[in-house]
C-alpha cells in the first residue's frame, strides 16, 4: 500500500488542507499498527512529506514520537525504518503490561468519571452491533480506545504514561498475529469494557486472562529460538 492510499483511509485528513502534527502522527501510527507500513519497511522523509503534503517538520516530529514508543528505528544519515516485529521484545512488553495494567485498571474501576463512562459505553455498543452483524467495530481498536480513555483519567500519571508508551507495540502485535487477535477477542473486550463501566473488578481479571494467554503462547517460541 502506498502512502497516498494509506492517507486515503482517513477521510477527515483527505481534504486539501495542511495536516496538523497530530494528524501526521495518527496516519503513520495507524499504518504501522495495521501493517500497511510493514515491519522492517524503510521510510524516507521526502516520500512521506510528498505523500502527506506536509513539510519535513511534522514528519520528523511524528517519526520522533514513533521512535519513542518503539515503532520506528533510526540511524542518523543511514536509515529510518518500521521496527521489526521481534518476539523477544513482545514478550517483554506483555510481561511489563501484565505487571502495570492491573493496578491502573483498579484505579479506573474505583472512579470512572461520567465522560469516560459515556465513551466506554459507546465502545461497548459498537461491539454489540458488530456481534449482530450491524457494524464494523474491531475488538482490538475497541481495546485501544477503551484503554486510552481509562489511562487518561487515572491519578497516577507516571503509571499511565509508562503504559501509554507500551500500548502501541502491544496493539501492533495483537493486530498482526493470529494468537494476539484470539487473545483480544470481541467477547473479552466487551466483558472488559462493561466491567469498567460498572465499576466491577472483573475488568482486572479479564485483562489478566489476556496477558496470561499471550505469555503462555509466546514463551515457548522464545525458548525455542534461544
Amino acid at each position: 500500500m502506498t502512502l497516498e492510499e494509506l492517507r486515503a483511509r482517513f477521510p477527515s485528513l483527505a481534504a486539501d488542507r495542511r495536516l496538523l502534527r497530530n494528524d501526521v502522527y495518527a496516519v503513520l501510527l495507524a499504518g504501522i499498527i495495521t501493517g500497511d507500513l510493514a515491519p522492517g519497511e524503510r521510510l524516507k522523509d521526502g516520500e512521506l512529506t510528498e505523500a502527506l503534503r506536509v513539510s519535513r517538520t511534522p514528519v520528523r516530529e511524528a517519526i520522533g514520537r514513533l521512535q519513542q514508543v518503539g515503532l520506528i528505528r533510526t540511524a542518523p544519515n543511514r536509515y529510518t525504518l518500521v521496527s521489526p516485529l521481534e518476539i523477544r521484545e513482545i514478550v517483554d512488553v506483555v510481561g511489563v503490561l501484565r505487571l502495570l495494567m492491573p493496578p491502573a485498571i483498579r484505579h479506573a474501576v474505583n472512579g470512572v468519571d461520567v465522560d469516560t463512562e459515556l465513551e466506554l459505553t459507546v465502545v461497548a455498543e459498537r461491539l454489540d452491533r458488530e456481534a449482530e452483524g450491524a457494524g464494523d467495530a474491531s475488538p482490538i481498536d475497541a481495546f485501544q480506545r477503551s484503554t486510552a480513555a481509562i489511562l487518561a483519567v487515572i491519578p497516577d500519571r507516571v503509571l499511565a504514561e509508562t503504559i501509554e508508551n507500551l500500548i502501541p507495540r502491544f496493539v501492533r502485535y495483537v493486530t498482526l498475529s493470529d494468537e494476539g487477535a484470539a487473545a483480544v477477542s470481541r467477547e473479552r473486550v466487551l466483558d472488559f469494557v462493561r466491567a469498567v463501566v460498572l465499576g466491577d473488578e472483573r475488568a482486572v481479571g479479564v485483562l489478566e486472562e489476556v496477558f496470561l494467554e499471550l505469555a503462555e503462547v509466546l514463551s515457548p517460541r522464545v525458548g525455542g529460538a534461544a
